[in-house]
């Protein structure tokens, strides 16, 4: 069976940017000491900047995702739209620049001045600007993707108004003991799950899935005879017409999908078929 995320892509993201701004700030301070706090030992200065970094972390964990959810529960606000306003942001850099200074003042014995200050306040900036930075970056990629969406929805319109509407196809599960009738051109994805296959579907604009005692095998024997699908993985089955893009990195190859969160494997075994359907259209 597929993994189950817990937690929503949106806090998946904001914990991932989080934790990586947090860690940013502990090996700023591990190396660099921009503070003149009081001389500890070695284990005991190794706590203390995990201490200033953990300010951080908090303080973003609060504003970025404890108060988003909050609000969105009790005041019914579009989810985590609070996170990219202005004024978040200046709250957490208000926030991580007192939880320094008070840390700094009382456990590490800094003494303060109008320039240590200044210090302080300017490094506190820091997790603010890459948030802020984070953010419109996210947008910008949130509308380059809307718009491939767009348009990868407008040719699959296109294509179907030029072949005409493809007649519903009946599978059956392997028993014979359940079916779903659903147009190939529906069909997004199928995924092997031990004895059975997901089957991803558009109905209605939205994505739904039917889950069948079937072989991947069995089930792309049914499907090859539409030129749009192809076998990209030994688990996997995804209709050409809905990828977005595909994608290479230290993991392998893997396919984008519209409307779809998780990507795609593809395998050496299928990568030249894909890539060949791929330029084909």
């Amino acid at each position: 069976m597929n993994r189950q995320h817990y937690l929503p892509e949106e806090i998946r993201y904001q914990l991932r940017l989080i934790t990586g701004i947090s860690l940013g700030i502990f090996l700023f301070l591990l190396f660099f000491l921009p503070f003149e706090h009081r001389e500890l030992a070695y284990n005991e200065n190794l706590l203390f900047v995990i201490g200033l970094a953990a300010i951080s972390f908090v303080v973003m964990v609060i504003f970025r995702i404890l108060l988003p959810s909050f609000l969105n529960r009790t005041l019914r606000l579009e989810t985590y739209k609070i996170s990219n306003e202005v004024v978040i942001v200046l709250l957490i850099w208000v926030f991580i620049g007192l939880g320094n200074i008070f840390y700094l003042r009382y456990v590490g014995l800094l003494k303060l001045s109008l320039f240590t200050g200044f210090k302080i306040i300017l490094f506190s900036s820091f997790p603010s600007v890459i948030l802020k930075i984070a953010d419109v970056n996210k947008s910008l990629r949130d509308q380059l993707k809307n718009m491939v969406e767009k348009n990868i929805r407008m040719g699959r319109q296109g294509t179907e108004e030029e072949q005409g509407i493809s007649p519903p196809e009946l599978i059956f599960s392997d028993t014979q003991s359940d079916k779903i009738e659903l147009r190939p051109d529906d069909i997004m994805l199928v995924r092997s799950a031990d004895n059975y296959v997901q089957i991803f579907y558009r109905k209605d604009e939205k994505v739904q899935q039917k889950l069948l005692r079937k072989t991947i095998t069995n089930m792309y024997a049914q499907l090859r005879k539409y030129p749009a699908f192809i076998r990209c993985h030994r688990t996997c089955i995804v209709n050409s017409r809905y990828i977005v893009s595909l994608k290479n990195n230290y993991r392998g190859y893997s396919l984008k999908l519209l409307d779809y969160e998780e990507e795609i494997p593809v395998s050496r075994q299928y990568i030249l078929a894909v890539k060949e359907q791929l330029e084909s259209e």
